[in-house]
């Protein structure tokens, strides 16, 4: 999806807005998605897990060492479905696409980040993600 919309999703037996910033850390933080092949099945990961799950994914920054996410989410999704449906899609996607990860019992840590971000905000979240990656590049020039 290309741009966040302002307006109320409609459902079955519900009406409202459920926009989730979600941070996914690789086990022991390793940077994994520095390898360009497994950076692009992620972001092809993500994709498919949000169409298969009618999750609009608004933006996604895939980094080395982690991975940023804006997203809405049905109403009948808690915060703990959406981070199984992301992190079990995406590590299925990515290991039967690229088998070598198999060796590793997990891809993705244990702990969860998010937070609930309300439509005044959408769009300073979706301008951090976008460019969360040049911090990444300033830090790295300092080194």
């Amino acid at each position: 999806m290309d741009s966040v919309s302002s307006d109320i999703k409609r459902f079955a037996h519900s009406i409202g807005q459920n926009w989730y910033h979600v941070v996914l850390v690789p086990k022991g933080r390793f940077p994994v998605f520095q390898w360009e092949i497994i950076k692009d099945l992620a972001e092809k990961a993500f994709d498919w897990i949000c169409e298969r799950h009618n999750i609009d994914l608004f933006t996604k920054e895939v980094m080395p060492d982690h991975v940023h996410l804006f997203v809405s989410c049905p109403p009948d999704y808690s915060v703990r479905k959406l981070f199984r449906i992301l992190k079990g899609g995406s590590s299925y996607y990515i290991r039967k696409e690229y088998p070598s990860l198999k060796k590793y019992k997990h891809l993705w840590n244990r702990g969860t980040m998010y937070r609930s971000v309300g439509s005044v905000s959408a769009e300073s979240v979706r301008h951090y993600i976008e460019n969360s990656n040049d911090w990444s590049r300033t830090k790295q020039r300092q080194h």
